[in-house]
């Protein structure tokens, strides 16, 4: 899942190069929205630790 997050910012980077500014802004966009809902994800699981 992680790779898939850095080529949605490849991506996006490179259609901030090749000046395409409306997809660059939307996948952008998206990539923060499912790196979000990533963070999320891990974030709320328990940690199994037996203390």
């Amino acid at each position: 899942m992680m790779t898939l997050l850095f080529a949605l910012f490849l991506v996006a980077m490179l259609f901030a190069v090749y000046n395409k500014r409306s997809l660059a802004i939307y996948s952008f966009a998206l990539s923060l929205v499912i790196s979000i809902f990533w963070f999320s994800h891990h974030a709320s699981d328990t940690l199994a630790i037996l203390l």
